[in-house]
């Protein structure tokens, strides 16, 4: 029973809620690691928007930034956490679902099930 009317999922979902999130944490899942590679992946976020994600992510120890100086430049690498790691399962389900309850019309079966794969590789999903 769910003591004070607390709902775990909605509790969960406001913790998510951000709309770049997940799309971020699948990026870095499938080995990106700096600023303009998730703009490249998501290029209809902007530079505004993906750096608040960023930094909530870090704040929320979903993420953490690494900064990186070789004496001529400075690179930032975002990596995921223990704590983002263990979003691997919730980001496949929501793949799958996705694919096999949306109807998405743009993949031939053997194409959804080729990307299935590649995300259940990425996520470490057995």
């Amino acid at each position: 029973m769910i003591e004070n009317n607390i709902c775990p999922i909605g509790n969960t979902l406001d913790f998510f809620n951000r709309k770049w999130i997940f799309c971020i944490l699948s990026n870095i899942f499938r080995g990106m690691k700096h600023f303009s590679e998730f703009k490249k992946a998501n290029p209809t976020i902007s530079n505004h928007i993906l750096a608040e994600t960023l930094k909530y992510m870090e704040e929320n120890d979903l993420i953490e930034k690494t900064v990186i100086e070789d004496g001529q430049r400075v690179q930032t690498e975002y990596s995921l956490t223990e704590k983002g790691r263990k979003t691997n399962k919730i980001l496949y389900e929501i793949t799958h679902y996705y694919f096999n309850e949306l109807n998405y019309i743009g993949y031939d079966e053997n194409q959804r099930e080729d990307i299935l794969a590649e995300y259940r590789k990425a996520f470490d999903i057995e």
